[in-house]
């Protein structure tokens, strides 16, 4: 009877128990927020990956720039005329060769320069991280700075 006691008692049969019940619940969680959240809040879009890094709002364009963690930046245009609940399209604007194999893992818009700033890394090795800039008009790269390693 002891030994029942103790294996459901376990440290990795609580910390199994606890991931097994999270998932249920945060879809839970994200259905009720769904349902309060009005729909000119949400855009929804084709993607040609499975996960994006970071996204921002270009207000001036009116698009979204998105980085992607398997490399590379894309773009998702909003038409004047959207209208809630149309599927926008994702398009690749930068695969620059020189970071094959990095992950872009966060950017800024810089309006004032007309640019925009990415943060390329080695995700899984941790041993390159670089600095790149991009012309928000042409997608040209305007400078791509190595940062130091350990």
């Amino acid at each position: 009877m002891a030994s029942v006691f103790s294996c459901c008692c376990s440290t990795k049969f609580l910390i199994l128990l606890f991931i097994i019940s999270a998932v249920p619940i945060g879809f839970i969680i994200s259905l009720e927020r769904s349902i309060h959240q009005s729909t000119t809040d949400v855009y929804k879009y084709h993607s040609n990956g499975w996960l994006r890094e970071c996204i921002k709002w270009d207000d001036l364009d009116r698009r979204f720039i998105v980085s992607y963690f398997e490399g590379g930046v894309g773009q998702i245009p909003v038409p004047e005329n959207y209208t809630p609940g149309t599927v926008l399209e994702e398009e690749t604007v930068i695969k620059d060769n020189d970071l094959a194999g990095n992950g872009s893992l966060g950017l800024v818009i810089d309006r004032v320069r007309n640019r925009v700033l990415i943060v390329n890394a080695d995700v899984l090795g941790n041993l390159y991280s670089a600095l790149a800039a991009y012309d928000l008009n042409t997608w040209n790269r305007l400078f791509l700075t190595q940062l130091s390693g350990s």
